[in-house]
């Protein structure tokens, strides 16, 4: 048999060719299909028919292309005949398409739910996918969100089960349902292979959604049953004989609704307002869909997940790697910009121009003056002593200062986390092991 014909053989029947990457075959809609097909959100208004935002399957593609799979890029629109543009052949990321939609494509049972626009293809698509699954190694399923996206008012202003007859499941037990028959459809295909869910995000964090929902305690409500709704599926997941590993993308609008301002390593960026798309902005320019910088925060977390359900190793996107590599920016932009600031523009991490034994990075990370000698230190490092350094909170996104110790100026550890301390000024103080003599350093690192 030639190679060609075992490699084809081997891809049949769902068997791993050695060094090869992972496949992965993902259901979903607008947040999984290329972005490159997302038109006109994914573009700049500038130039509306060139994507400048990526998404997952594409940051696989490009910077992961020997660890994850979706299967051959197909550039050309019209590629497939059914509810898929083009793209990858085991992607099938459908705009638009929600856990409703999902559950009757696969199960040939469309009902005035389902639009028009979509039930077309139904059919086309489900045939398609019962071809391509048995290629996969592990398959991710990323809904939900155009479900609460559709439901949001009623969530809002609690009105969600109005209407619904008794005996009837509840509004999130009936998404729990559907996400359950299509986690069962998939299993009855293919008993044994790894399956990740992912958590929904709660678009109440989306720009679109937060400004007409703007009423404080009724986000806060709303919020709490999106959170409630995910445990469920946590809980659902648990219960299975064979659970599927979970990606919880939740995190990461929690991430958006908490962290203020949102940062990678210092560098700030807004959530929306440009109609360009620019790199620092987390929401693209509809202020619904994440731009790359959340697509790449995604992709780590269902990485991860596949982590757990293969037991592959997969290289996840660093802060560093995601500024510079995946957004064109300088990791080190807030360093240099309080270096330039402080009088000395270009002057290294490592460098200390005031000559006090502090690097500008140390000084950095504490707020210290780098032009002007000093000791950012308080107390001292001796038997029933402390000493004492108060990071900032502003240099900490994008570093870390820890103290070490020594007893002979040469071997150099970790302070032990018993004999540290930090107060809710943020002030750590540690204190030096009983008897002897010893020393104390401060190491200070940037984030990768």
């Amino acid at each position: 048999m030639s190679l060609l014909r075992t490699l084809l053989s081997l891809l049949a029947l769902g068997l791993p060719v050695a060094g090869a990457p992972l496949r992965v075959l993902a259901i979903g809609d607008s947040m999984t299909e290329e972005y490159a097909f997302e038109l006109p959100f994914s573009a700049p208004a500038s130039n509306p028919t060139n994507a400048n935002a990526r998404n997952w399957p594409e940051l696989f593609r490009i910077f992961r292309p020997t660890e994850v799979t979706l299967g051959p890029y197909q550039s050309t629109p019209g590629s497939y005949l059914d509810l898929r543009t083009a793209g990858h052949p085991w992607n099938f990321g459908i705009p638009g398409t929600t856990l409703v939609n999902w559950r009757n494509l696969l199960y040939n049972t469309p009902s005035e739910e389902d639009d028009d626009d979509l039930a077309w293809g139904y059919g086309l698509t489900r045939s398609a996918l019962q071809d391509e699954i048995f290629y996969a190694q592990a398959v991710v399923i990323l809904l939900g969100a155009n479900d609460l996206k559709k439901a949001y008012n009623d969530l809002f202003n609690d009105t969600e089960n109005t209407g619904i007859p008794p005996g009837k499941p509840a509004y999130f037990e009936n998404l729990i349902a559907k996400l359950n028959d299509i986690h069962a459809w998939v299993r009855i295909l293919r008993p044994n292979v790894p399956i990740v869910v992912c958590t929904v995000p709660d678009v109440g964090a989306t720009p679109q959604i937060s400004g007409i929902y703007n009423v404080p305690a009724q986000q806060l409500t709303t919020r709490a049953k999106i959170a409630a709704f995910n445990q469920s599926i946590l809980a659902w997941a648990a219960g299975k004989s064979r659970p599927p590993a979970i990606a919880r993308l939740d995190l990461l609008t929690d991430r958006i609704f908490d962290q203020v301002p949102f940062h990678l390593n210092g560098t700030v960026f807004t959530l929306s307002g440009s109609e360009e798309n620019p790199p620092l902005q987390v929401f693209c320019r509809d202020g619904f869909h994440v731009s790359t910088v959340g697509q790449a925060l995604i992709a780590n977390t269902i990485m991860a997940a596949l982590e757990s359900a293969t037991g592959r190793d997969l290289t996840l996107f660093s802060n560093r790697e995601i500024l510079q590599n995946l957004l064109g920016q300088d990791p080190d932009q807030p360093y240099l910009d309080w270096i330039a600031a402080a009088g000395f523009p270009g002057s290294g991490m490592n460098d200390d121009p005031d000559s006090d034994g502090f690097s500008n990075l140390t000084e950095y990370l504490l707020d210290s003056p780098p032009g002007t000698f000093g000791r950012p230190l308080s107390g001292s490092f001796a038997p029933g002593k402390s000493l004492s350094f108060r990071p900032s909170a502003t240099g900490l996104r994008f570093g870390s200062v820890s103290a070490e110790e020594s007893s002979d100026l040469s071997s150099w550890l970790p302070v032990p986390a018993g004999r540290t301390t930090v107060a809710t000024d943020g002030t750590v103080s540690v204190t030096p092991a009983a008897g002897g003599r010893g020393f104390a350093r401060l190491r200070s690192s940037a984030n990768p």
